[in-house]
């Protein structure tokens, strides 16, 4: 078993805010519905091991109760297409909402979830085609996660899911919410589907800071009010 250890790269990263600005993390103890801030750390997708080293803007997300114990954070799917995967080629309007589910007392991430569609040039030697890809993505903080190597799949670089303690397997810590600073970090997998086939691999999407800074109302949230 291999895991990735980042002390020092994430102490530099959380301490210094983008443009100069230090926020207040969301508090988790405070579960009236209201806007808060996130940004998702965009590191290079052929580097799954590496974690806060580079951030997206801050985006709006919408905080509201989930029952007693826990609150749901929900980011527009709109603003992460926009935003967080701005790097991608995806499908238009094909994101669902970014939907985080926070134990308030352990900071837990219970679940974040996405789905959508990219879109991935594919060469088959003879004849280049566009397909789609679509996608989900499941992540939390109580259970282990990793990758084993990489692969080429429909042309693309991709790091198959592992969850056990064998050599082959490169875990990457997760880091349930820290009330100090807003960084968390939930771990877990992403299905792709196309052309008929299917893969589960490591989702590196999972690493944020949330920050109490209020926001206006992001078009296309779904659950706000």
């Amino acid at each position: 078993m291999r895991v990735v250890a980042a002390i020092a790269a994430c102490v530099v990263a959380l301490v210094i805010a983008p443009r100069g600005a230090r926020a207040e993390p969301m508090d988790l103890d405070d579960a009236r519905a209201r806007w808060v801030g996130v940004r998702f750390e965009n590191s290079p997708s052929d580097r799954p091991a590496q974690l806060a080293t580079a951030y997206t803007d801050e985006i709006a997300a919408w905080l509201e109760p989930d029952g007693a114990t826990r609150v749901r954070v929900t980011v527009a799917g709109r603003d992460v297409e926009r935003s967080y995967f701005s790097r991608q080629r995806l499908r238009p309007g094909s994101f669902s909402d970014y939907v985080w589910i926070f134990d308030r007392a352990t900071g837990e991430v219970v679940s974040a979830s996405l789905r959508g569609t990219l879109l991935r040039e594919y060469d088959l030697g003879w004849v280049e085609s566009e397909i789609e890809t679509l996608f989900e993505a499941f992540m939390t903080t109580s259970a282990e996660a990793g990758f084993s190597g990489s692969k080429r799949m429909f042309g693309q670089l991709v790091f198959p899911h592992c969850d056990d303690r064998s050599d082959e397997c490169t875990l990457v810590p997760a880091r349930r919410y820290d009330r100090s600073t807003g960084y968390v970090n939930a771990v877990g997998s992403i299905v792709g589907r196309a052309l008929g086939f299917s893969a589960r691999t490591f989702s590196a999407i999972g690493e944020a800071v949330f920050s109490e800074r209020p926001l206006s109302r992001p078009e296309g949230l779904a659950s706000a009010r």
